[in-house]
């Protein structure tokens, strides 16, 4: 069994009793958390795949990673995942939750990075624009990259709009070499 189709239907089972239960928003927070500490702590996952740490200290660190306030099914959904020693897969379960949820409530994320810090009324304006046009509540996460020089990189899904000065410049850079 491959590791899509496992962490499918772990996601799923978690995802349908989330929702009888009320609980869908809360354990997305939660799976959104244990996703952004897998990214960030690259330790985790070496934790987890150590066979000399105890099952505790791995639902220990778990239960950090989810966030401050866990809900019940999460804590029960690592205990199940831990007891099943599928620790491995967390990062696909979490992401495959994340996906199911954000299909069924119709949320897509928006990544804007520009050169400096984005205004509050510009991220709303953008929100509520994104908004209209897809009908779709908007996640916005906006970065900064000195590196734009100016303009702002858009994407959406695997859509990607890149306005940023950097890249016209490279743009104008190799039309004009290839004019040689």
């Amino acid at each position: 069994m491959d590791i899509g189709t496992i962490s499918f239907r772990y996601a799923k089972a978690l995802f349908s009793l989330a929702i009888d239960k009320g609980q869908g928003n809360q354990v997305y927070q939660n799976m959104k958390m244990l996703s952004d500490n897998f990214l960030n702590e690259d330790k985790l996952e070496e934790a987890l795949a150590n066979p000399l740490v105890s099952a505790a200290t791995k639902e220990k660190l778990l239960i950090a990673a989810g966030g401050i306030n866990v809900s019940d099914l999460y804590l029960r959904f690592i205990r199940l995942v831990l007891e099943h020693r599928r620790e491995s897969y967390l990062p696909f379960f979490a992401h495959s939750y994340i996906e199911l949820y954000r299909k069924e409530k119709k949320i897509t994320r928006v990544l804007f990075t520009t050169a400096v810090p984005t205004d509050k009324t510009i991220e709303k304006h953008l929100k509520e624009k994104l908004h209209d046009e897809t009908g779709y509540t908007i996640e916005f996460v906006g970065r900064v990259n000195p590196k734009l020089i100016g303009g702002f990189q858009l994407q959406i899904g695997n859509y990607r709009l890149d306005a940023s000065y950097a890249s016209q410049l490279r743009n104008i850079r190799s039309q004009l070499l290839d004019r040689k």
